[in-house]
């Protein structure tokens, strides 16, 4: 994929992680999320209704999350900085952001979306904080795949509420019934 493709594509992700993010508040109605226009070809306008106040968020989309390349592209001056609405609220918008990441942009009042589904954004009276848990990963865990049968649908006998986890693959096997 070209580079302007890859750009594109992030830059369209970016903007419906945070319609989402801004989805979550009922009383924050989007009426415009756009590409910028402008010398640095590197963000999204997103012009939202809160209680009736117009807010406008200056997104910075950027392709590395990690906290090191956020604090070099966060300090390097914006083309037109001086130009941006008064009261306009600072986004970054990154595929992912580590807790490192996101504490960076909090100490420097930078409100941030990631495409995993972080999120913390302060608009007037309204305050989101979205935080996804990472995958647990536990070493001595031992997961046995169950084999695949032909046709694989089918649905669980049991009780809605009903543990599968501590079942042995043959138990498992005797609660799916054919669909």
């Amino acid at each position: 994929m070209k580079t302007s493709e890859a750009r594109q594509d992030l830059e369209v992700r970016a903007a419906a992680a945070l319609k989402a993010a801004l989805a979550e508040v009922s009383s924050i109605k989007v009426k415009e999320i756009r590409r910028e226009l402008g010398g640095h070809d590197r963000g999204l306008m997103a012009y939202v209704d809160v209680f009736g106040q117009n807010h406008t968020l200056v997104c910075e989309v950027q392709s590395n999350g990690q906290p090191g390349h956020l604090r070099a592209a966060l300090a390097e001056p914006r083309s037109g900085a001086s130009q941006l609405p008064s009261g306009a609220t600072r986004v970054v918008i990154a595929p992912y952001l580590s807790p490192e990441a996101q504490a960076l942009c909090k100490e420097i009042q930078v409100g941030f979306v990631d495409l995993e589904g972080n999120a913390r954004l302060a608009l007037g009276e309204v305050f989101i904080l979205k935080q996804t848990l990472p995958p647990r990963c536990d070493p001595h865990r031992r997961t046995t795949a169950l084999p695949v049968r032909a046709p694989v649908a089918g649905r669980l006998r049991a009780a809605p509420g009903h543990r599968l986890a501590n079942l042995s693959s043959a138990e498992v096997q005797k609660e799916l019934v054919p669909a």
